[in-house]
């Protein structure tokens, strides 16, 4: 009786474990079945851009190189972000699929920061001193400090310098009323700032300090002088004026 009993018992437990695996494969079968299904047929349907300023829709859609109608679960969100990505006017993106067959891409841009003369030719750059790209000045572009002839690939040194100083210049509106500023140098010790035609030697670090230095006595140079050839920051705790010979 007792055998017959564990017996009973042991196909029930065999018929319970048959069940649920066969429960569980069919589950499977369903699943990849609709997701070859979906996989052949779910399309793209709809593009969504956002926070572009620069770049315009169809320059992001050229650098995802997707378009609708394209099979979706095969449309890699990295790979769209890796393509994206490659444009220096970018600095991040977000990238999100739905499977009502809509593909949200928010991109964060650069914003351009400077304009960097190079063998004459103009380029944005951002605050990090990368090139953007080259561009048709106008007269509403000079409201950026120029960077004239500092090749950040033959002279970095110089070039990073130069960013700082522009960072300084724009985060702490520095003598940012006088008008159209712009830095030259061929080395850090050289570098000069030109606001409207006054030169400042500004040399290299401690910028914010020079600065201070030189707001404490500006309107003494301002009432003394009646034309100033260029004004001298790179000695410690000095204000050197030379006055313009006429």
């Amino acid at each position: 009786m007792i055998i017959k009993y564990k017996s009973e018992q042991k196909r029930k437990r065999k018929k319970k474990l048959i069940l649920f695996f066969t429960s569980i494969l069919l589950i499977l079968v369903c699943f990849f079945s609709l997701y070859f299904h979906l996989k052949t047929t779910l399309k793209v349907t709809e593009i969504v851009i956002i926070g572009n300023q620069h770049l315009s829709k169809e320059d992001i859609k050229a650098l995802m190189k997707i378009s609708e109608n394209d099979l979706l679960l095969t449309t890699s969100t990295k790979d769209i972000y890796k393509k994206i990505k490659k444009s220096p006017w970018v600095k991040d993106v977000r990238v999100r699929k739905e499977l009502t067959g809509k593909i949200i891409i928010q991109v964060f841009e650069a914003a351009p920061f400077a304009i960097l003369f190079l063998s004459k030719k103009p380029y944005f750059v951002d605050n990090n001193g990368i090139i953007l790209e080259e561009v048709l000045l106008d007269h509403s572009m000079f409201f950026l400090p120029i960077i004239r002839e500092i090749d950040p690939l033959n002279n970095p040194d110089t070039y990073k310098e130069a960013i700082t100083l522009a960072s300084l210049i724009k985060e702490k509106k520095i003598m940012i009323n006088y008008g159209h500023v712009e830095i030259t140098g061929d080395n850090p010790d050289e570098l000069t700032l030109k606001i409207d035609e006054l030169l400042i030697k500004v040399g290299s670090g401690d910028y914010e300090q020079k600065f201070k230095r030189l707001e404490k006595v500006k309107s003494d140079i301002m009432q003394r002088y009646s034309a100033i050839e260029y004004i001298d920051l790179r000695f410690s705790d000095q204000v050197i004026v030379k006055p313009l010979k006429r």
